[in-house]
């Protein structure tokens, strides 16, 4: 099982598109309260938010076709 935290927070995000707008709303304190690094903090920084909203999107409707 992986344990590296950027992945594991990637992950969470792409489970919940609400997940990915608490996160875009204030992201150094949705990573802080999760105990990121200031190193880590400044790669989160980076992550562009139209493509991770994209992604969630995408991952929730996949979810959801594969429900019915």
């Amino acid at each position: 099982m992986n344990t590296d935290p950027m992945e594991i927070l990637l992950a969470q995000l792409f489970a919940s598109p609400n997940e990915v707008e608490r996160f875009l709303g204030d992201r150094e304190t949705f990573a802080r309260n999760r105990g990121f690094t200031d190193a880590q903090l400044v790669e989160i920084l980076k992550i562009d938010s139209a493509s991770l909203r994209f992604a969630a999107n995408c991952f929730e409707r996949k979810r959801m076709s594969r429900d019915k």
